[in-house]
Protein backbone atom coordinates (compact mmCIF):
# COMPACT_ATOMS: atom_id res chain seq x y z
CA UNK A 1 0.00 0.00 0.00
CA UNK A 2 1.34 3.43 -0.96
CA UNK A 3 0.92 6.87 0.58
CA UNK A 4 -1.80 7.56 -1.99
CA UNK A 5 -3.72 4.50 -0.84
CA UNK A 6 -3.38 5.61 2.79
CA UNK A 7 -4.74 9.05 1.97
CA UNK A 8 -7.63 7.64 0.01
CA UNK A 9 -8.47 5.51 3.02
CA UNK A 10 -8.54 8.70 5.11
CA UNK A 11 -10.91 10.30 2.63
CA UNK A 12 -13.09 7.18 2.70
CA UNK A 13 -13.34 7.33 6.49
CA UNK A 14 -14.12 11.04 6.41
CA UNK A 15 -16.92 10.64 3.87
CA UNK A 16 -18.62 7.99 5.98
CA UNK A 17 -19.30 10.54 8.75
CA UNK A 18 -22.76 11.76 7.73
CA UNK A 19 -22.38 15.41 8.73
CA UNK A 20 -25.50 16.71 6.98
CA UNK A 21 -25.86 20.42 7.64
CA UNK A 22 -28.25 21.21 10.52
CA UNK A 23 -28.13 17.51 11.49
CA UNK A 24 -24.58 17.32 12.83
CA UNK A 25 -24.53 15.63 16.24
CA UNK A 26 -21.89 15.96 18.99
CA UNK A 27 -20.91 12.36 18.22
CA UNK A 28 -20.23 13.32 14.59
CA UNK A 29 -18.14 16.30 15.68
CA UNK A 30 -16.07 13.98 17.88
CA UNK A 31 -15.69 11.53 14.99
CA UNK A 32 -14.35 14.34 12.79
CA UNK A 33 -11.97 15.46 15.53
CA UNK A 34 -10.86 11.86 16.05
CA UNK A 35 -9.97 11.45 12.39
CA UNK A 36 -7.79 14.56 12.47
CA UNK A 37 -6.33 13.65 15.85
CA UNK A 38 -5.13 10.41 14.30
CA UNK A 39 -3.11 12.53 11.87
CA UNK A 40 -1.56 14.50 14.70
CA UNK A 41 -3.80 17.56 14.36
CA UNK A 42 -5.87 18.54 17.38
CA UNK A 43 -8.96 20.53 16.42
CA UNK A 44 -10.62 22.68 19.07
CA UNK A 45 -14.39 23.33 18.82
CA UNK A 46 -15.30 27.00 18.59
CA UNK A 47 -18.94 26.94 19.60
CA UNK A 48 -21.55 29.59 18.72
CA UNK A 49 -21.95 32.08 21.57
CA UNK A 50 -25.56 31.09 22.26
CA UNK A 51 -24.60 27.42 22.47
CA UNK A 52 -26.86 26.58 19.52
CA UNK A 53 -25.70 25.33 16.14
CA UNK A 54 -22.66 23.38 15.07
CA UNK A 55 -19.17 24.41 16.17
CA UNK A 56 -16.36 25.43 13.88
CA UNK A 57 -13.15 23.45 14.42
CA UNK A 58 -9.78 25.16 14.80
CA UNK A 59 -6.21 23.88 14.72
CA UNK A 60 -2.62 24.99 14.11
CA UNK A 61 0.52 23.68 12.45
CA UNK A 62 3.86 25.10 13.60
CA UNK A 63 6.04 27.29 11.39
CA UNK A 64 9.45 28.90 11.57
CA UNK A 65 10.12 31.57 14.18
CA UNK A 66 8.71 34.90 13.00
CA UNK A 67 6.94 33.34 9.99
CA UNK A 68 3.74 34.95 8.64
CA UNK A 69 0.45 33.15 9.20
CA UNK A 70 -1.61 31.36 6.57
CA UNK A 71 -5.23 30.51 7.45
CA UNK A 72 -6.83 27.58 5.62
CA UNK A 73 -10.64 27.46 5.41
CA UNK A 74 -12.90 24.50 4.69
CA UNK A 75 -16.23 23.14 5.90
CA UNK A 76 -17.05 19.70 7.23
CA UNK A 77 -20.85 19.89 6.97
CA UNK A 78 -22.40 18.58 3.76
CA UNK A 79 -25.61 18.93 1.78
CA UNK A 80 -28.63 16.66 2.36
CA UNK A 81 -28.61 13.57 0.16
CA UNK A 82 -31.68 14.20 -1.97
CA UNK A 83 -33.54 11.11 -3.17
CA UNK A 84 -31.29 8.24 -2.08
CA UNK A 85 -32.97 5.92 -4.61
CA UNK A 86 -31.53 8.05 -7.43
CA UNK A 87 -27.92 7.62 -6.35
CA UNK A 88 -26.69 5.43 -9.22
CA UNK A 89 -23.40 5.62 -11.09
CA UNK A 90 -23.02 3.83 -14.42
CA UNK A 91 -26.15 1.87 -13.50
CA UNK A 92 -24.73 0.78 -10.13
CA UNK A 93 -26.66 1.64 -6.98
CA UNK A 94 -24.67 3.84 -4.60
CA UNK A 95 -25.21 5.09 -1.05
CA UNK A 96 -24.36 8.73 -0.26
CA UNK A 97 -22.26 7.92 2.80
CA UNK A 98 -20.71 4.68 1.60
CA UNK A 99 -18.08 5.76 -0.95
CA UNK A 100 -18.16 3.83 -4.22
CA UNK A 101 -15.21 3.78 -6.62
CA UNK A 102 -15.27 3.57 -10.43
CA UNK A 103 -12.62 3.37 -13.13
CA UNK A 104 -13.60 3.60 -16.79
CA UNK A 105 -17.23 3.29 -15.72
CA UNK A 106 -16.77 0.04 -13.76
CA UNK A 107 -16.74 -0.49 -9.98
CA UNK A 108 -13.24 -1.06 -8.64
CA UNK A 109 -11.42 -1.81 -5.42
CA UNK A 110 -8.90 1.06 -5.08
CA UNK A 111 -6.45 -1.00 -3.02
CA UNK A 112 -5.94 -3.25 -6.06
CA UNK A 113 -4.82 -0.33 -8.25
CA UNK A 114 -1.41 1.27 -8.63
CA UNK A 115 -0.77 4.95 -7.95
CA UNK A 116 -1.10 5.95 -11.59
CA UNK A 117 -4.47 4.26 -11.99
CA UNK A 118 -5.80 5.89 -8.82
CA UNK A 119 -5.68 9.31 -10.50
CA UNK A 120 -8.49 8.36 -12.88
CA UNK A 121 -10.72 6.83 -10.20
CA UNK A 122 -14.04 8.53 -9.47
CA UNK A 123 -15.34 8.40 -5.89
CA UNK A 124 -19.13 8.77 -5.61
CA UNK A 125 -20.18 10.03 -2.19
CA UNK A 126 -21.73 13.04 -0.50
CA UNK A 127 -19.02 15.49 0.59
CA UNK A 128 -16.28 14.16 -1.68
CA UNK A 129 -16.11 17.31 -3.78
CA UNK A 130 -17.95 19.58 -1.35
CA UNK A 131 -15.94 19.97 0.80
CA UNK A 132 -14.23 17.18 2.70
CA UNK A 133 -12.06 16.00 -0.19
CA UNK A 134 -10.93 19.53 -0.93
CA UNK A 135 -9.92 20.65 2.56
CA UNK A 136 -8.50 17.23 3.48
CA UNK A 137 -6.06 17.46 0.58
CA UNK A 138 -5.18 21.07 1.49
CA UNK A 139 -4.35 20.30 5.10
CA UNK A 140 -2.47 17.13 4.17
CA UNK A 141 -0.32 19.22 1.83
CA UNK A 142 0.39 21.72 4.59
CA UNK A 143 1.32 18.88 6.95
CA UNK A 144 3.68 17.45 4.31
CA UNK A 145 5.54 20.78 4.18
CA UNK A 146 5.82 20.93 7.98
CA UNK A 147 7.13 17.36 8.19
CA UNK A 148 9.63 18.00 5.39
CA UNK A 149 10.95 21.09 7.18
CA UNK A 150 10.15 23.30 4.19
CA UNK A 151 7.26 25.28 5.71
CA UNK A 152 7.65 29.05 5.51
CA UNK A 153 4.32 29.85 7.15
CA UNK A 154 2.64 29.21 10.44
CA UNK A 155 -0.58 27.48 9.37
CA UNK A 156 -3.96 27.86 11.05
CA UNK A 157 -7.01 25.82 10.06
CA UNK A 158 -10.69 26.70 10.45
CA UNK A 159 -13.33 24.15 9.46
CA UNK A 160 -16.84 25.59 9.34
CA UNK A 161 -19.66 23.33 10.51
CA UNK A 162 -22.54 25.35 9.05
CA UNK A 163 -21.48 26.53 5.58
CA UNK A 164 -24.19 24.58 3.79
CA UNK A 165 -26.90 26.62 5.49
CA UNK A 166 -25.24 30.03 5.30
CA UNK A 167 -22.69 29.95 8.17
CA UNK A 168 -25.09 31.85 10.47
CA UNK A 169 -22.72 31.73 13.46
CA UNK A 170 -19.35 32.14 11.79
CA UNK A 171 -19.20 35.92 12.16
CA UNK A 172 -19.90 35.79 15.90
CA UNK A 173 -17.35 32.98 16.27
CA UNK A 174 -14.79 35.03 14.35
CA UNK A 175 -15.39 38.12 16.49
CA UNK A 176 -15.10 36.10 19.69
CA UNK A 177 -11.85 34.45 18.53
CA UNK A 178 -10.40 37.26 16.42
CA UNK A 179 -6.90 37.00 17.92
CA UNK A 180 -6.77 33.24 17.49
CA UNK A 181 -7.90 33.51 13.87
CA UNK A 182 -5.62 36.42 12.94
CA UNK A 183 -3.58 35.74 9.80
CA UNK A 184 -1.75 37.45 6.96
CA UNK A 185 -3.77 35.66 4.30
CA UNK A 186 -6.56 33.10 3.93
CA UNK A 187 -6.60 30.50 1.18
CA UNK A 188 -9.54 28.14 0.81
CA UNK A 189 -10.95 25.70 -1.67
CA UNK A 190 -14.54 24.97 -2.59
CA UNK A 191 -16.53 24.63 -5.76
CA UNK A 192 -15.45 23.28 -9.15
CA UNK A 193 -12.54 24.29 -11.33
CA UNK A 194 -13.30 26.07 -14.59
CA UNK A 195 -13.35 23.31 -17.24
CA UNK A 196 -11.01 21.31 -14.98
CA UNK A 197 -8.24 23.90 -15.42
CA UNK A 198 -6.27 25.22 -12.41
CA UNK A 199 -8.41 28.08 -11.12
CA UNK A 200 -7.79 31.10 -8.88
CA UNK A 201 -10.69 33.22 -7.61
CA UNK A 202 -10.51 36.58 -5.85
CA UNK A 203 -14.01 36.84 -4.43
CA UNK A 204 -17.57 35.62 -4.10
CA UNK A 205 -20.95 37.22 -4.51
CA UNK A 206 -22.98 37.96 -1.40
CA UNK A 207 -26.55 36.91 -0.75
CA UNK A 208 -29.58 38.80 0.51
CA UNK A 209 -32.54 36.54 1.25
CA UNK A 210 -35.89 38.37 1.19
CA UNK A 211 -39.27 37.02 2.33
CA UNK A 212 -42.30 39.15 1.43
CA UNK A 213 -45.93 38.47 2.32
CA UNK A 214 -48.79 40.42 0.76
CA UNK A 215 -52.07 40.10 2.71
CA UNK A 216 -55.55 41.52 2.09
CA UNK A 217 -56.68 41.15 5.72
CA UNK A 218 -59.35 38.54 5.07
CA UNK A 219 -59.64 35.58 7.47
CA UNK A 220 -59.69 33.20 4.49
CA UNK A 221 -59.65 33.16 0.70
CA UNK A 222 -62.96 34.28 -0.84
CA UNK A 223 -65.12 33.58 -3.91
CA UNK A 224 -63.67 35.43 -6.91
CA UNK A 225 -67.14 36.18 -8.33
CA UNK A 226 -68.87 37.34 -5.18
CA UNK A 227 -65.89 39.41 -4.01
CA UNK A 228 -64.35 40.51 -7.31
CA UNK A 229 -63.79 44.31 -7.34
CA UNK A 230 -64.55 44.29 -3.59
CA UNK A 231 -61.67 42.41 -1.95
CA UNK A 232 -58.23 43.20 -3.40
CA UNK A 233 -56.16 40.33 -4.73
CA UNK A 234 -52.62 40.49 -3.25
CA UNK A 235 -50.92 38.49 -6.01
CA UNK A 236 -50.45 41.12 -8.70
CA UNK A 237 -49.32 43.83 -6.23
CA UNK A 238 -46.67 41.42 -4.93
CA UNK A 239 -45.53 40.61 -8.47
CA UNK A 240 -45.26 44.33 -9.27
CA UNK A 241 -43.27 44.89 -6.10
CA UNK A 242 -40.79 42.16 -7.01
CA UNK A 243 -40.38 43.53 -10.53
CA UNK A 244 -39.67 46.98 -9.08
CA UNK A 245 -37.05 45.57 -6.70
CA UNK A 246 -35.29 43.97 -9.66
CA UNK A 247 -35.42 47.21 -11.69
CA UNK A 248 -34.02 49.25 -8.80
CA UNK A 249 -31.24 46.76 -8.09
CA UNK A 250 -30.19 46.93 -11.73
CA UNK A 251 -30.30 50.73 -11.68
CA UNK A 252 -28.14 50.82 -8.55
CA UNK A 253 -25.60 48.53 -10.20
CA UNK A 254 -25.54 50.73 -13.32
CA UNK A 255 -24.66 53.77 -11.19
CA UNK A 256 -22.01 51.99 -9.07
CA UNK A 257 -19.40 50.18 -11.13
CA UNK A 258 -15.96 50.53 -9.50
CA UNK A 259 -15.52 46.81 -9.00
CA UNK A 260 -17.05 45.93 -12.37
CA UNK A 261 -14.66 48.22 -14.24
CA UNK A 262 -11.58 46.83 -12.45
CA UNK A 263 -12.65 43.24 -12.98
CA UNK A 264 -13.41 43.81 -16.66
CA UNK A 265 -9.94 45.26 -17.21
CA UNK A 266 -7.72 43.03 -15.07
CA UNK A 267 -9.35 39.70 -15.90
CA UNK A 268 -10.05 40.33 -19.59
CA UNK A 269 -7.48 37.75 -20.74
CA UNK A 270 -9.52 34.96 -19.15
CA UNK A 271 -12.93 36.13 -20.40
CA UNK A 272 -13.15 33.42 -23.07
CA UNK A 273 -11.82 30.67 -20.78
CA UNK A 274 -14.17 30.91 -17.82
CA UNK A 275 -17.66 32.05 -16.81
CA UNK A 276 -17.53 35.17 -14.68
CA UNK A 277 -18.87 38.21 -16.55
CA UNK A 278 -22.54 37.45 -15.62
CA UNK A 279 -21.52 37.61 -11.96
CA UNK A 280 -20.34 41.22 -12.10
CA UNK A 281 -23.93 42.40 -11.65
CA UNK A 282 -26.52 41.49 -9.02
CA UNK A 283 -29.14 38.84 -9.69
CA UNK A 284 -32.69 39.05 -8.31
CA UNK A 285 -34.03 35.50 -8.29
CA UNK A 286 -37.46 34.26 -7.16
CA UNK A 287 -37.10 30.98 -5.25
CA UNK A 288 -40.84 30.53 -4.96
CA UNK A 289 -44.12 32.41 -5.27
CA UNK A 290 -47.09 30.89 -3.45
CA UNK A 291 -50.66 31.90 -2.75
CA UNK A 292 -52.91 30.83 0.07
CA UNK A 293 -54.98 27.87 -1.09
CA UNK A 294 -52.78 27.14 -4.11
CA UNK A 295 -53.10 23.72 -5.73
CA UNK A 296 -51.51 22.25 -8.83
CA UNK A 297 -54.46 19.91 -9.37
CA UNK A 298 -57.60 21.61 -8.05
CA UNK A 299 -59.43 24.38 -9.89
CA UNK A 300 -60.33 26.97 -7.28
CA UNK A 301 -61.90 30.26 -8.38
CA UNK A 302 -60.77 32.26 -5.35
CA UNK A 303 -59.18 35.51 -4.39
CA UNK A 304 -56.30 34.35 -2.18
CA UNK A 305 -56.05 36.13 1.15
CA UNK A 306 -52.25 36.19 0.93
CA UNK A 307 -49.30 35.62 -1.33
CA UNK A 308 -45.74 34.85 -0.28
CA UNK A 309 -42.51 35.17 -2.24
CA UNK A 310 -38.92 34.35 -1.33
CA UNK A 311 -36.13 36.03 -3.24
CA UNK A 312 -32.41 35.56 -3.25
CA UNK A 313 -30.49 38.58 -4.41
CA UNK A 314 -26.88 37.80 -5.31
CA UNK A 315 -24.74 40.80 -4.41
CA UNK A 316 -21.50 42.15 -5.85
CA UNK A 317 -18.92 44.49 -4.29
CA UNK A 318 -20.72 47.27 -6.19
CA UNK A 319 -24.03 46.39 -4.50
CA UNK A 320 -23.33 46.28 -0.73
CA UNK A 321 -25.58 44.32 1.61
CA UNK A 322 -26.72 47.34 3.63
CA UNK A 323 -27.56 49.35 0.52
CA UNK A 324 -29.54 46.51 -1.04
CA UNK A 325 -31.41 45.79 2.18
CA UNK A 326 -32.34 49.49 2.38
CA UNK A 327 -33.38 49.45 -1.29
CA UNK A 328 -35.76 46.55 -0.59
CA UNK A 329 -37.25 48.22 2.50
CA UNK A 330 -37.80 51.54 0.68
CA UNK A 331 -39.40 49.83 -2.29
CA UNK A 332 -41.76 47.89 -0.04
CA UNK A 333 -42.70 51.08 1.83
CA UNK A 334 -43.46 52.95 -1.39
CA UNK A 335 -45.63 50.13 -2.75
CA UNK A 336 -47.43 49.94 0.59
CA UNK A 337 -48.43 53.57 0.32
CA UNK A 338 -49.99 53.10 -3.12
CA UNK A 339 -51.63 49.68 -2.69
CA UNK A 340 -54.84 50.17 -0.67
CA UNK A 341 -56.25 47.10 1.06
CA UNK A 342 -53.02 45.07 0.84
CA UNK A 343 -50.38 44.95 3.56
CA UNK A 344 -46.78 43.99 2.85
CA UNK A 345 -44.48 42.50 5.46
CA UNK A 346 -40.83 41.84 4.69
CA UNK A 347 -37.90 40.07 6.30
CA UNK A 348 -34.41 40.38 4.86
CA UNK A 349 -31.04 38.99 5.96
CA UNK A 350 -27.84 38.01 4.28
CA UNK A 351 -24.11 38.23 3.89
CA UNK A 352 -21.91 40.61 1.94
CA UNK A 353 -19.90 39.97 -1.18
CA UNK A 354 -16.15 39.58 -0.68
CA UNK A 355 -13.33 40.66 -2.96
CA UNK A 356 -9.56 40.79 -2.67
CA UNK A 357 -7.78 42.97 -5.21
CA UNK A 358 -5.45 41.26 -7.69
CA UNK A 359 -3.03 44.11 -7.03
CA UNK A 360 -1.90 42.16 -3.98
CA UNK A 361 1.33 40.14 -4.44
CA UNK A 362 -0.41 36.87 -3.54
CA UNK A 363 -2.28 36.99 -6.85
CA UNK A 364 0.78 36.53 -9.05
CA UNK A 365 2.41 34.14 -6.56
CA UNK A 366 -0.51 31.71 -6.57
CA UNK A 367 -0.98 31.97 -10.34
CA UNK A 368 2.66 30.96 -10.76
CA UNK A 369 2.30 27.99 -8.41
CA UNK A 370 -0.89 26.87 -10.17
CA UNK A 371 0.94 26.91 -13.46
CA UNK A 372 3.92 25.01 -12.05
CA UNK A 373 1.77 22.33 -10.43
CA UNK A 374 -0.96 22.01 -13.07
CA UNK A 375 -1.01 20.52 -16.54
CA UNK A 376 -2.32 23.61 -18.31
CA UNK A 377 -2.43 27.39 -18.04
CA UNK A 378 -4.39 28.51 -14.97
CA UNK A 379 -7.54 30.60 -15.13
CA UNK A 380 -8.19 33.60 -12.87
CA UNK A 381 -11.66 34.91 -12.01
CA UNK A 382 -12.64 38.06 -10.11
CA UNK A 383 -15.65 36.48 -8.44
CA UNK A 384 -17.79 33.36 -8.18
CA UNK A 385 -21.51 33.42 -8.86
CA UNK A 386 -22.25 31.64 -5.60
CA UNK A 387 -21.82 32.73 -1.99
CA UNK A 388 -19.31 31.69 0.65
CA UNK A 389 -18.73 33.34 4.06
CA UNK A 390 -15.51 35.06 2.98
CA UNK A 391 -16.79 38.45 4.12
CA UNK A 392 -16.27 37.23 7.69
CA UNK A 393 -12.55 37.17 6.99
CA UNK A 394 -12.12 40.10 4.58
CA UNK A 395 -14.54 42.54 6.24
CA UNK A 396 -14.63 41.47 9.90
CA UNK A 397 -11.09 40.20 10.44
CA UNK A 398 -9.36 42.19 7.69
CA UNK A 399 -7.68 39.16 6.09
CA UNK A 400 -7.23 39.02 2.29
CA UNK A 401 -8.80 35.88 0.85
CA UNK A 402 -7.87 33.93 -2.26
CA UNK A 403 -9.74 30.87 -3.45
CA UNK A 404 -8.45 27.80 -5.29
CA UNK A 405 -11.30 25.43 -6.27
CA UNK A 406 -10.07 21.83 -6.19
CA UNK A 407 -12.93 19.73 -7.53
CA UNK A 408 -13.58 18.56 -11.07
CA UNK A 409 -16.10 20.46 -13.16
CA UNK A 410 -19.61 19.01 -13.21
CA UNK A 411 -19.13 17.17 -9.91
CA UNK A 412 -22.85 17.45 -9.02
CA UNK A 413 -22.22 18.92 -5.59
CA UNK A 414 -25.56 19.64 -3.87
CA UNK A 415 -27.17 17.03 -6.15
CA UNK A 416 -27.48 13.28 -6.29
CA UNK A 417 -24.35 11.42 -7.41
CA UNK A 418 -21.83 13.94 -6.11
CA UNK A 419 -18.46 12.68 -7.30
CA UNK A 420 -14.78 13.56 -7.09
CA UNK A 421 -12.07 12.58 -9.58
CA UNK A 422 -9.06 11.60 -7.48
CA UNK A 423 -6.57 13.27 -9.82
CA UNK A 424 -7.71 16.58 -8.35
CA UNK A 425 -7.42 15.28 -4.78
CA UNK A 426 -3.80 14.22 -5.18
CA UNK A 427 -2.70 17.27 -7.15
CA UNK A 428 -4.23 19.61 -4.60
CA UNK A 429 -2.12 18.01 -1.85
CA UNK A 430 1.06 18.68 -3.82
CA UNK A 431 -0.09 22.24 -4.59
CA UNK A 432 -0.68 23.10 -0.93
CA UNK A 433 2.66 21.63 0.07
CA UNK A 434 4.21 24.05 -2.43
CA UNK A 435 2.10 26.97 -1.15
CA UNK A 436 3.19 26.42 2.46
CA UNK A 437 6.81 26.01 1.31
CA UNK A 438 6.98 29.37 -0.48
CA UNK A 439 5.95 33.00 -0.15
CA UNK A 440 4.98 35.87 -2.45
CA UNK A 441 7.90 37.75 -3.96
Amino acid sequence: MSLRHDRLELLDRYLRIATISRQVTPEMVEAVRGLWRGLGLELTPLAPLDGQGTPALYGELPGPEGAPTLLLYGHYDVQPTGDVAQWRWQGVKCEPFVPAYFLDGRPVEPRALDDRALEAVVVVARGGADNKGQHLSNVLGAMDAVRAGTARWKVKIILDGEEEHGSPNLESIARAHARRLSANILIGSDGPKQKDAPTLVMGVRGLLTVDIVADNGQPASVHSGNYGNIVPNPVLPLARLIADIEDRARAWAADHDTFRREASEVFAKWEDKAVWTPYLRPTVNINHFMTDGASSTLRRTIIPRSAHARLDIRLTPDTPLAAMRDLVQRTVAEHQSRTPGVTFTVQAAGQSASYTSPARPEFGWLLRLLEEHGDEEPVALPILGGTLPLHVFTDVLGIPCLWIPAANSGNQQHDINEHYVLRHFYRQTALYAAIVSSRPM
